[in-house]
């Protein structure tokens, strides 16, 4: 029997309405990593990647053998909402990644949960729609949240668990993705 195979992705942004819209730049300035660019992040003592996502990995390499699969990871500061454009690409890249990683066993996405686009007033709730409609019902999505995330009933809909920080400030996020 094969290892289970998790993909891992992030997509973290605190948005206010009130600041200017959050651009691509933006993101690669602070963590817009693919496939192998994320896969080596994450193997850095500090990785620019979501911090979740190292408390996951440690917590499943000190288990069973496991696949990593890294698939995209996109941080950004607090800011305004995120440009259409950028979260539509973000989306359709990590659907990609996730179609070309089929068969998965899991999904583990770090997000912020409090994430607003130029038109979409839910992206979280949207990309755990689209991973979802991706894998399929029967294999768990997993999400880490911000303890002040906006949770939407999509989120809730397309995720079988979502775990929240309990701390400001994060300092339990290595726990939380554990």
């Amino acid at each position: 029997m094969r290892p289970p195979r998790i993909a891992l992705g992030a997509f973290m942004l605190e948005s206010n309405g009130h600041a200017p819209p959050a651009t691509r730049a933006e993101f690669e300035a602070a963590c817009w990593l693919e496939g192998a660019a994320l896969d080596a992040d994450l193997a850095r003592p500090a990785p620019r990647a979501p911090t979740p996502l190292t408390g996951f990995i440690r917590a499943m390499d000190a288990g069973k053998p496991w696949t990593p699969v890294p698939l995209l990871a996109a941080a950004a500061g607090a800011s305004g909402p995120v440009e259409q454009e950028v979260f539509d690409d973000y989306v359709q890249r990590l659907e990609a990644a996730l179609r070309a990683a089929l068969p998965l066993d899991g999904v583990f996405l770090a997000l912020h949960g409090a994430a607003t686009a130029t038109v979409e007033v839910d992206p979280d709730g949207v990309l755990l729609a689209r991973v979802r409609a991706v894998v399929g019902p029967d294999v768990p999505v997993i999400a880490t949240l911000d303890l002040h995330a906006n949770v939407s009933r999509a989120m809730v809909d397309h995720a079988d668990l979502l775990v929240a920080y309990l701390t400001n400030p994060h300092v339990d996020m290595l726990a939380r993705g554990a």
